[in-house]
């Protein structure tokens, strides 16, 4: 199949989340003690949270995919709230089967794709049904004024890519843009999926902003995560500098998605391309993590995934498909009630995380993985600072770094560079602090390499005032991109 191109700074992958659990019995892997491991180092940009985190991501190979451990090992007596840092690293280099696929592309044909947008998503789709493996499914939707289907749901084979191919060569523009139907109308095509393809996709490329039916990135997002019911996850595919950011990010988030933006249409083949490669490496499909918290403690809020909270005060968070090396993570705040069982032992258990997914190595058994968070309690200020833990330190770091580049976006998106620029040097000064205090090595290389990112989009902002408009919007989205990037979107 065709390698994807590596993108430059103008790109960046979003790693995001997905739905589905089973009801089947499972083989279980327990630890009971906090899971922090290291193993062998890899090449990559830490700052990548999708694939990054290399040191840690290979863990898969020998042991649990899961780890989890409080800011602190040591927290203060009596009752307090935390936050527990929860991270998943798919092992890489790992044997794995094809998993079946249905995915759906869904492409804006409304009349600003004119020209080179419009010959690119053609090439792009094309390209795309030649590198699908034989037996997997694809459809393709067109949106315009309304939604329409150019290709139904169609197994791949020899005798069937040449007919798909000479339909996507149809594709023109024309007309406005009723994204809202196009992206139903994909979803209800791959809810047709057999359950024999369990990686399930559809993929939204446009240029422009809904002007069509519902419009607003609320109604685009509830949409989107109504799919999770049939563990379909969206990728949202930015073309240019005139979509809107709000409602390709609601789709990603809602969805537990993936969000990209391309600068250029002539991007659009490769990225497809490299799309398609994460889907062919997936390792586990309908996967969550399960959060059970143990007695005297509350689950309050998640960030950095999407979460369902059950009826007895436990939370769940969708994953979908993992792909091989992928990187996810979250920070969940707890509340401890109380701590009085702490006084008899050195450590307490917090809560129970138990990652749970179908192994397409093994038949798709259903299995699950389950480590303890636990922590030590002290009256002892300095030896509560003293136990901060470096993992999950830098996980509050880099998601608040998240939210900063984010209200950026949005200020540079309403003109205010100045505004924009204090809220990035804030998140790189915040980065660098948090990076001079960690002492494990692996963690400094990543908050590090995220500071400078954030180095880089502050320069391109002050730049920004005297650049051409499209280049400010360019820079607008790329600040999108990257705050999206760091949520884990």
């Amino acid at each position: 199949m065709r390698r994807a191109a590596i993108f430059g700074s103008f790109l960046w992958l979003l790693a995001g989340c997905g739905a589905g659990a089973s009801g089947r019995g499972a083989s279980v892997a327990t630890s009971g003690a906090t899971a922090q491991v290291a193993v062998g180092r890899t090449t990559v940009d830490p700052s990548q949270t999708d694939t990054g985190d290399a040191a840690r991501r290979d863990v898969g190979r020998a042991g649990a995919w899961i780890g989890v451990a409080p800011e602190s090992d040591v927290l203060p007596s009596g009752a307090t709230t935390t936050s527990l840092g929860l991270w998943i690293d798919a092992p890489t280099g790992r044997a794995h089967a094809h998993v079946p696929m249905d995915v759906s592309l869904v492409i804006d044909t409304s009349g600003s794709m004119a020209g080179a947008k419009i010959q690119n998503a053609r090439r792009a789709a094309a390209l795309l049904i030649d590198d699908l493996a034989d037996g997997d499914i694809v459809s393709v939707v067109s949106f315009s004024d309304d939604a329409q289907t150019l290709v139904s749901p169609t197994v791949l084979s020899a005798e069937t890519r040449t007919s798909l191919k000479a339909r996507i060569a149809r594709l023109e523009p024309t007309g406005s843009t009723n994204m809202f139907d196009g992206l139903g109308l994909g979803e209800a095509l791959v809810a047709r999926a057999p359950a024999t393809h369990a990686v399930r996709r559809v993929v939204v490329i446009s240029d422009g902003i809904a002007n069509v039916g519902p419009s607003s990135p609320e109604a685009h997002g509830a949409l989107a995560e109504r799919g999770l019911r049939f563990q379909a996850q969206v990728t949202s595919l930015g073309v240019g500098t005139d979509y809107d950011e709000r409602t390709l990010d609601a789709l990603a988030v809602r969805s537990t998605g993936r969000l990209y933006h391309l600068s250029e249409p002539r991007e659009m083949a490769s990225l497809l391309s490299h799309e398609l490669e994460l889907l062919q490496s997936t390792v586990a499909t309908n996967a969550f993590v399960e959060i059970v918290p143990a007695p005297g403690v509350r689950l309050l809020s998640v960030e950095g995934c999407q979460s369902e909270r059950g009826m007895d005060g436990t939370l769940k968070l969708p994953l979908g498909a993992l792909f091989s090396g992928q990187h996810r993570e979250a920070l969940v705040r707890i509340r401890i009630d109380d701590t009085s069982a702490a006084a008899s032992a050195s450590t307490r258990a917090l809560a129970s995380v138990r990652l749970h997914f179908d192994d397409p190595s093994d038949d798709d058994v259903p299995r699950i993985q389950e480590v303890v968070a636990r922590a030590g309690f002290s009256d002892d200020a300095a030896t509560v600072a003293k136990s901060e833990n470096a993992k999950t330190k830098s996980i509050v770091a880099v998601l608040d770094a998240s939210k900063l580049e984010l209200g950026a976006s949005q200020a540079a998106g309403a003109g205010d560079f100045a505004v924009a620029d204090k809220r990035l040097a804030q998140a790189e000064t915040d980065l660098e602090t948090r990076a001079a205090r960690t002492t494990d090595a692996v963690e400094h290389e990543r908050l590090v390499a995220v500071a400078h990112k954030v180095a880089k989009a502050r320069a391109e902002v002050q730049a920004a005032p005297s650049a051409p408009a499209p280049a400010r919007r360019d820079i607008t989205l790329k600040l999108n991109a990257s705050g999206m990037h760091d949520s884990g979107f």
